[in-house]
């Protein structure tokens, strides 16, 4: 009797075509404008900001020009007399200054949207390049830049809104308002991306601890078994089988203390990453048609490391850059001199039968996720797959 087989399909998610009908739609709102909001919001705001600041121009060139503005301003407070007015003066004068402005209708929205590009433009292109990065040197230049940007900025507007208008301190205010909310924006967004990176290495972390302990039955028991069998290899003679036992032995002692650091020495790594190479060379049979170069190298000087960073890449290689009988080979450096990383791995790519080991890039991609977590801004990635040679260059400071 022939059994029938149902297999229930997933629904697909796609983002709901645009509709009047929509605009109502809570859903359409939550899966479809909101993401695509918080994704190009910097855009977003660029075209609104564009379209108030050509009406804001309109109207204090030819509607309200300035120059007109300026010679009210001075003419009312040359007339006031009095010893309340003289108390309270500079109350006057803002409410004249911001009662003129609030005429225009689309001055506040000009200057919030301009506020707002110039403060994601300083913590984008500035705060983070040289205030956060670049140690007490990128602090000093980053505050010399905004000093520069400060007069430059006063210049430019003074000039824009003529000498004429200068009574009104237009310059001076939008000067102040866009420097010091850059300023302030910029410190509390990295404050804010700060914590959420730190929330993000914890959950990685966690998983990276629930996967090591999903994958180890009891790792003591694992090592003391291996134990026995390195001591049992050199009573037999077995040097070579002794030897592969120990790297093993030390691969699995790395792994398991490495779940539960963020850092470890250089030493410990460069050890590990030798026995691992070396273990994995153990099985692949000595031919002409299979070149393997590795140079490991560390200039001794004590450093801290984020554990296991390279090993993907280097797993990558040997599960799909080796065959049997094609030409196929592996090429790998990784070197640690001055407190940073230099490291590099070439291989080619065997998509027939006879490569060794299948894999999966999963560890890749993890290994980006974690680069980016554990050296934002310090580190620089490049991968290439092109004619059947796969790429990685890696540069990280490690400071």
């Amino acid at each position: 009797m022939e059994k029938s087989l149902n297999f229930a399909s997933k629904p697909i998610n796609r983002p709901m075509e645009f509709s009047f009908g929509n605009i109502f739609n809570k859903t359409y709102w939550k899966e479809t404008i909101i993401p695509f909001a918080k994704k190009h919001w910097v855009l977003i705001v660029a075209i609104l900001t564009a379209l108030s600041l050509a009406h804001t121009i309109w109207y204090f060139t030819i509607d309200h020009p300035l120059s007109e503005i300026a010679d009210k301003f001075k003419s009312t407070f040359t007339e006031k007399k009095g010893a309340a007015f003289k108390r309270n003066s500079f109350s006057y004068k803002i409410g004249y200054v911001v009662g003129a402005i609030l005429k225009s209708k689309s001055f506040i929205f000009s200057l919030s949207g301009t506020t707002i590009l110039i403060a994601e433009f300083n913590y984008q292109f500035l705060f983070k390049n040289l205030f956060v990065d670049e140690g007490r040197k990128g602090k000093f230049f980053y505050f010399l830049v905004l000093v520069f940007l400060y007069f430059f900025i006063f210049t430019i507007l003074l000039s824009l809104f003529g000498l004429k208008a200068e009574p009104l301190g237009l310059h001076t205010f939008i000067t102040n308002t866009w420097i010091g909310f850059s300023v302030i924006y910029s410190v509390i967004q990295y404050v804010s991306d700060s914590h959420k990176r730190l929330r993000e290495m914890a959950i990685q972390k966690t998983k990276v601890e629930l996967s090591a302990l999903k994958a180890q039955i009891n790792p003591h028991f694992l090592f003391n078994v291996l134990n026995n069998l390195y001591g049992t290899a050199i009573v037999e003679d077995s040097p070579k089988t002794a030897e592969g036992i120990q790297q093993l032995s030390s691969i699995m002692r790395h792994v398991v203390e490495g779940t539960k650091n963020e850092r470890i020495s250089a030493e410990k790594e460069v050890q590990f990453l030798y026995d691992f190479v070396e273990l994995n060379k153990m099985r692949i049979p000595k031919r002409d048609n299979i070149r393997i170069n590795i140079n490991i190298d560390w200039d001794e000087q004590p450093t801290q490391i984020a554990p296991l960073l390279v090993i993907p890449y280097i797993e990558n290689a040997f599960k799909y850059g080796i065959s049997i009988t094609q030409e196929s080979f592996i090429d790998l450096n990784f070197k640690i001199k001055d407190q940073k990383l230099n490291f590099s791995c070439r291989n080619s790519i065997i998509k027939q039968f006879d490569k060794l080991e299948v894999g999966t890039s999963t560890g890749i991609e993890n290994t980006q996720r974690r680069l980016a977590l554990n050296y934002p801004h310090k580190h620089s990635l490049r991968i290439s797959n092109e004619n059947n040679i796969f790429e990685v260059s890696l540069e990280v400071n490690l400071k």
